[in-house]
């Protein structure tokens, strides 16, 4: 039996170190016919934290890829252009929505379906992962 004296010490050596942890608010994937090789995904990020906190990485099973892209205009042409490391500064949030920031979400390893519930794996800067359960919608 260890001593309550052993385990504050222990505990004291041994403490969990705080990983971040975003809030993702209403994910949804936008639907598309299976002949086109996209789909874009769309949530609101919320960083409840004291500390920003910067997205590195996507993957999903579901496809091949994902990135982050933010939609501009350039020369009176709206382009698509990748966001390398998205950063939610602390006590605030990011919004993915049609025509502004999104999910790039290529070849999708099945077509997909209205209702269909899709996981995707969040890496954080920290090395932590957060997965997200994202709904396919017409």
């Amino acid at each position: 039996m260890i001593s309550s004296r052993w385990l504050l010490v222990l505990l004291l050596i041994f403490s969990p170190i705080a990983l971040a942890e975003l809030e993702f608010r209403d994910p949804w994937i936008k639907n598309l016919p299976a002949s086109v090789p996209v789909r874009a995904g769309y949530m609101t990020i919320h960083n409840p934290q004291s500390e920003a906190v910067s997205i590195v990485s996507l993957r999903s099973n579901a496809f091949a890829m994902i990135e982050i892209h933010q939609t501009i205009e350039q020369d009176g042409m709206m382009r698509m252009e990748q966001v390398t490391g998205l950063k939610i500064e602390p006590n605030s949030s990011v919004q993915l929505e049609p025509g502004g920031l999104h999910l790039m979400m290529m070849n999708p390893s099945e077509p997909t379906q209205a209702g269909d519930l899709l996981e995707i794996v969040v890496v954080l800067d920290d090395g932590s992962e957060q997965r997200v359960e994202m709904q396919v919608k017409r």
